[in-house]
């Protein structure tokens, strides 16, 4: 295990990196190409980022680190995995399957709204800083078109939980 991420996450990423190229000319969602390259790139070069995503979260936002005092490297490794498979994901309907069901658990355990988009954000601003140069233009706009995504799907299912 490389830190706190598994090396199957690196391998992970290393792998939907290849078939993303492989596919690109077949309707590839850009998007999820440019994340996917963004941390294969990371993946290469810096490697288990989980410890400086976790830092750089905790510090904007506190009320998180309190809710997650608890839990171990090992923990937020796994934490870590599925926020980086999520946010590689381009399947709307799996997207909305997967947060439904996270929503509705994370919501029982005191997550608050703002908290979805200052670990999105934490990640991004983590990825960024490793890949450094590497950073390609289109990058940041992937990154921030997914978080947007992600967090309208989250208040979405919230916002049905409310009304179930």
């Amino acid at each position: 295990m490389t830190g706190w991420m598994s090396a199957q996450i690196i391998l992970c990423v290393q792998q939907i990196a290849e078939s993303y190229r492989m596919t690109q000319s077949v309707n590839t969602d850009q998007v999820s190409a440019a994340i996917v390259e963004s941390l294969e790139i990371v993946a290469e070069t810096a490697g288990d980022i989980t410890p400086q995503v976790f830092d750089r979260y905790f510090k904007a936002c506190p009320d998180s680190a309190r809710l997650m005092d608890h839990m171990d490297n090992y923990m937020l490794g796994r934490m870590m995995d599925q926020v980086l498979l999520l946010l590689m994901e381009d399947d709307d309907t799996e997207l909305e399957n997967y947060l439904t069901f996270e929503t509705s658990s994370h919501k029982s355990y005191g997550v608050e709204d703002h908290m979805y988009q200052q670990l999105f954000s934490a990640v991004r601003e983590t990825v960024s800083e490793a890949v450094g140069a590497k950073w390609a233009d289109g990058y940041q706009d992937a990154w921030s078109s997914r978080i947007a995504t992600l967090l309208g799907k989250i208040s979405e299912a919230e916002a049905a939980l409310v009304e179930a």
